[in-house]
């Protein structure tokens, strides 16, 4: 006869009396010992009797420390003792043999039995009843979660990072902890950090075997371990729990990480408008938006602000402004700078008349065989609606619907939603312009595209920044722009804002050889004040002219692009030109004439 003697850390113990070659242990009342504490699985154990000799195994690749000692499976000695999540079991000398080849029950449930009143006699034939058995739960576990709901209830009046690594402080004192996002090298960046010297380095393919089911990680070395716990902020996107742990207090560590993990994927929004969010994260977005948003007037700054906080939320953003002013630039801009990777994109054009294919694709078909709707394609995507405001009511308010439940899933939502649209559908509010509800959700981040009127002060910067871009595009080396060239263009009205000036400039660097600055005259769209009119063929924007299905206006456009721009490659040579555009001399000086081309030889004498 073998007994074991269990303490559950409430002061008291329970002895069991095994008088059966198999015993499982575990907190399911289906177990012969049944053990209800923290970090016991259903089934925990499985101990059994061959001869003399007594063995355990660890069901379901649980694991228990054996003498001090993290083991699976084992042979058992009298005295052994066993930490099963945070009781212990005692291997112990017995005499007394059960009479039904059983397990005969000592201390507080065999009281409890006396008590009841039941019949020895009868006591097989008596029907299971219902029993109430109290636990006094771990004095660390129970301090935990009191300092888990004190970081939270103050979190959503402050700034919640601040108490998060108060948590840390009090509750693992003297180890490392750490709340980190992975960037797309696949390095921890601190978000709320009390963790000193290097931090641990697993590859790609851990954390994405990681981001699968409900796995957590444990990483060996040394002396101490790892604790690394995933943690959905919305979608697919992970941030990730560090904590230095040991063997006695791994149980304990594991269920208040758990317990931690859960509170930070329900309580993300708020932990993302912590002031101290994403310490590195912030300066690389700063950086980024600095290139990619060049300028130094207020509107600008004041753009990079908004765009930012937009960034680090995943609440829906409605861009507004002229068209042309780069509102769908922008909303892909913001998708780049996710604190966690950049996302799925997806870009869904409202034309406005029959909204059938529109609702299948953003919605679904509506039932189990038919198409999913993006918000479940997505995957912690982004869906950039562009003219939200040609939808109509009906699909306005759908649309709000499908936002309201993706974000109330209790994991954040699913879909990023960004929205862009003119500024008269703003202003129209009072009128009943956008639908209520949809306006509504869209309140948090109402970014204002400024037009390029209220940048002029940026331009020269903007128009050096995006030759570059436009260099790179047609894969050409650009040495700069002339004087003369880079003051017609900041004397250009540009009604067509940021894309009429991006357009201009990709017409002058396709007209510039290799290595040569860029010089030219604008096409401009109308005339200038005080001129006479001139013919409506030069004067007409080359894009605008390109969209008509009027031959007599067209063809003169593009004869005029081509010749000028062969002129420009040429140097003002007329006689290469001509060989190159398959004409005679004369007829190339005809259309020179005709159509008013700038005369380039001055180039060859300015190389000279």
């Amino acid at each position: 006869m073998v007994t074991l003697t269990i303490d559950t850390g409430s002061g008291s113990e329970l002895t069991h009396e095994i008088a059966k070659n198999t015993v499982s242990i575990g907190a399911s009342s289906g177990n012969d010992v049944v053990l209800r504490a923290p970090g016991v699985a259903p089934v925990h154990l499985v101990i059994r009797r061959t001869g003399d000799t007594l063995t355990f195994l660890g069901q379901q690749r649980q694991i228990v420390l054996l003498n001090g000692e993290r083991r699976s499976r084992g042979v058992l000695m009298i005295g052994d003792r066993i930490r099963v999540g945070t009781a212990t079991v005692t291997v112990a000398e017995g005499s007394r043999q059960d009479a039904d080849g059983g397990v005969a029950e000592t201390g507080a449930e065999a009281v409890e039995g006396m008590v009841s009143g039941a019949d020895p006699q009868t006591a097989g034939e008596a029907k299971p009843r219902s029993e109430v058995v109290l636990y006094n739960e771990p004095e660390r576990l129970a301090e935990g979660r009191r300092r888990l709901l004190d970081v939270f209830l103050a979190g959503v009046r402050e700034d919640l990072l601040v108490s998060l690594e108060g948590f840390f402080d009090g509750v693992f004192p003297g180890r490392r902890s750490l709340l980190a996002w992975l960037d797309q090298k696949g390095r921890l960046q601190p978000i709320a950090s009390r963790w000193s010297g290097a931090l641990p380095h697993l590859p790609p393919r851990s954390f994405a075997e990681l981001d699968r089911g409900s796995r957590i990680a444990v990483v060996r070395g040394g002396a101490s371990e790892i604790l690394i716990y995933p943690v959905p902020v919305g979608g697919e996107g992970r941030v990730y729990l560090l904590l230095e742990t040991n063997d006695s207090d791994f149980e304990e560590d594991r269920v208040l990480l758990a317990e931690l993990a859960g509170m930070l994927a329900v309580q993300w929004e708020n932990v993302s408008k912590g002031s101290a969010l994403f310490g590195q994260w912030e300066s690389e977005a700063r950086q980024k938006l600095d290139a990619r948003l060049p300028g130094s007037s207020q509107a600008v700054d004041v753009l990079r602000e908004q765009l930012l906080s937009a960034a680090r939320s995943s609440s829906p953003v409605l861009l507004y402004g002229r068209s042309g002013s780069g509102r769908a630039y922008l909303a892909s801009l913001i998708a780049s700078l996710c604190p966690t990777g950049a996302p799925w994109i997806r870009v869904v054009q409202v034309d406005g008349g029959d909204e059938t294919t529109l609702r299948v694709e953003l919605f679904g078909s509506g039932n189990t065989m038919g198409v999913r709707g993006l918000a479940e394609r997505a995957g912690g995507g982004v869906v950039v609606v562009r003219e939200v405001q040609r939808m109509s009511p009906e699909m306005q308010l759908q649309t709000a619907s499908v936002i309201e439940e993706d974000s109330v899933s209790g994991y954040g939502s699913k879909v990023r939603w960004i929205f862009t649209c003119d500024g008269e559908w703003v202003g129209s509010v009072a009128e009943g312009g956008p639908d209520a509800s949809l306006f509504d959700k869209l309140q948090n981040h109402l970014i204002r595209v400024p037009p390029i009127e209220e940048r002029r002060e940026d331009l020269p910067l903007i128009v050096v920044r995006m030759l570059e871009w436009v260099g790179a595009e047609q894969g050409k080396q650009i040495q700069g722009i002339a004087l003369e060239t880079l003051d017609s263009l900041l004397g250009h009205p540009f009604d067509g804002q940021i894309a009429e000036l991006l357009g201009e400039l990709r017409r002058l660097v396709s007209a510039t050889p290799e290595g040569e600055m860029v010089r030219g005259s604008l096409q401009r769209s109308t005339s200038v004040a005080g001129s006479p009119p001139e013919d409506s063929d030069r004067t007409v924007d080359t894009a605008v002219v390109l969209s008509q299905d009027n031959l007599k206006v067209v063809i003169p456009a593009v004869e005029r692009l081509l010749i000028d721009r062969v002129l420009r490659r040429s140097l003002g040579n007329q006689s290469k030109a001509a060989r190159e555009l398959n004409l005679s001399r004369g007829a190339l000086i005809a259309k020179i004439k005709e159509y008013g081309i700038q005369d380039y030889r001055a180039l060859r004498r300015n190389r000279q």
